[in-house]
C-alpha cells in the first residue's frame, strides 16, 4: 500500500492542488457567475504570487553558480530551481509542497542536462490547532540547527554549506511533527518534536548527500530509516540573541547503524556585527568512530545590504575518517529584495575530499 501511496504523492501533487483551486474557485464565484479568484494581491519579489480568493501562494527560488576549485575544471550550473505551492484549506489546514529541479543545467565547457533531477523536496500538510500547538504530516526538513531549516540559497549567507549541517544526519524526514512557540519567562521558546518512518513512508527519490559542497569526491548519503527527536530555540534580548539545542535518535540506511546526535546552535545580531554558530556530536551503537564538529561565522554589514562574511569550521568525520578544517571568506550583496549576489573563497587543511580549496560565485533569486 505504501508503494501506491508514494506513487500518488509523487505524481498527484498538481492534480490535488488543481482540485483544491477548483473548489476554492467554486466557493468564491459570485451570484452573476463572474469569478474573481484569479485576482492577485500586489506582487513583491521574494514574497511569492498570492491569490487571496483561492488561498493559494506560488513562489520559489533559483540560483546560478560558478565554481573554480581544486582538481576540478571551472564549471557553472543552475543548482536548484524550486517551486513552492502553498494552499490554505479552511482556516486551520494548510498544504505545502516544494518541487525541486536539481542541476537542470550544468556546464564544464558545454551545457549538460544529464545530471538533472526532479524531486519532491517537501510535501506536507499543517494543522494549526492554536497559537502554541501545530501539527505537520508528510515530508519536511529535519529540525537540527538553523542552517538546515533555511537551506535555500537566497536565504543563506554563503554558497558553501558547513559540514556540520549535513554530514551526520538526513536532511529530510517523513512522518509527523508537532511544533509551535510558547512564552517562557517573558521570552519566546520555539520547539519542534518529530517522528520519522522513511523506510515505510518514503516520498520522492531524493538522496540526502552527506557532503554537499561542489568539488567533493565523496558520495556518502544519509537517509533515515526511522528517527525520533526535536529541537528547541530560545529567544532573548528582543530576539537579538537566540540559543538552540537539538537531539536525535535515529537509524540510517547507509551506513546501516543506529545513532544518537546532540547539537547546539546560536545566533547573535547587533547593529555592527552578527555571529552564528552550530556544533554537533554523533555517536553510534556500533564501533563506528564518533563524528563531531561545528563552525563559527561572523557577518559584518559594510554598506546598506553589502556584507562581509568570515567563517571557520572544523569537523571530524567517520567516513572518511579524518579531521577537516575550512576557512571561508565571502561577500554577500542584496541589491534588491529577493536577489542575492555572493562571492567566496575557501581554503583549509585536509579539505580536498570534502570541500576543496577554490573560488565560488552565485546569483540567487527568491521569487
Amino acid at each position: 500500500m505504501n508503494r501506491y501511496l508514494c506513487r500518488f504523492l509523487r505524481h498527484g501533487v498538481a492534480t490535488l492542488l488543481f482540485g483544491l483551486a477548483y473548489a476554492s474557485t467554486a466557493a468564491a464565484t459570485d451570484s452573476d457567475g463572474a469569478s474573481s479568484v484569479w485576482q492577485t494581491a500586489p506582487y513583491t519579489l521574494g514574497q511569492g504570487l498570492y491569490f487571496p480568493g483561492m488561498g493559494l501562494r506560488i513562489g520559489g527560488y533559483t540560483d546560478f553558480n560558478f565554481y573554480d576549485v581544486q582538481r576540478t575544471k571551472s564549471s557553472y550550473d543552475v543548482h536548484d530551481f524550486s517551486l513552492f505551492l502553498t494552499q490554505d484549506i479552511g482556516t486551520q489546514w494548510q498544504l505545502f509542497t516544494e518541487i525541486d529541479a536539481a542541476n537542470p543545467v550544468t556546464g564544464r565547457g558545454r551545457t549538460d542536462v544529464d545530471d538533472a533531477e526532479l524531486d519532491i523536496e517537501r510535501l506536507y500538510v499543517d494543522y494549526h490547532a492554536n497559537p502554541y500547538v501545530n501539527f505537520r504530516f508528510g515530508k519536511f526538513l529535519t529540525p537540527v540547527g538553523e542552517w538546515n531549516l533555511v537551506h535555500a540559497d537566497p536565504l543563506t549567507w554563503t554558497i558553501s554549506r558547513p559540514l556540520s549541517t549535513s554530514a551526520a544526519f538526513a536532511l529530510h524526514a517523513t512522518g509527523a511533527m508537532m511544533f509551535g512557540t510558547v512564552p517562557v519567562h517573558g521570552n519566546d521558546l520555539d520547539y519542534w518534536v518529530f517522528a520519522d518512518d522513511t523506510k515505510n513512508l518514503r516520498i520522492g527519490d531524493d538522496q540526502d548527500n552527506a557532503y554537499t559542497n561542489f568539488g567533493t569526491t565523496e558520495t556518502l548519503q544519509n537517509n533515515f530509516r526511522q528517527a525520533f527527536g526535536g529541537r528547541v530555540l530560545y529567544h532573548l534580548f528582543g530576539d537579538s540573541l537566540s540559543i538552540g539545542a537539538s537531539a536525535l535518535s535515529y537509524e540510517l540506511e547507509s551506513p546501516r547503524d543506529k545513532y544518537f546526535l546532540s547539537g547546539l546552535d546560536f545566533n547573535w545580531t547587533t547593529h555592527y556585527i552578527g555571529f552564528t554558530g552550530e556544533a554537533i556530536y554523533r555517536r553510534s551503537t556500533d564501533n563506528r568512530p564518533d563524528e563531531r564538529g561545528g563552525f563559527l561565522q561572523t557577518e559584518i554589514p559594510l554598506w546598506r545590504r553589502f556584507y562581509f562574511i568570515e567563517r571557520y569550521e572544523r569537523y571530524r568525520s567517520s567516513t572518511p575518517e579524518r579531521t577537516t578544517t575550512i576557512r571561508t571568506t565571502a561577500i554577500n550583496f542584496k541589491p534588491i529584495e529577493g536577489v542575492v549576489l555572493k562571492v567566496e573563497y575557501r581554503d583549509g587543511t585536509h579539505n580536498l575530499l570534502l570541500a576543496p580549496t577554490g573560488w565560488l560565485a552565485s546569483v540567487a533569486v527568491l521569487f
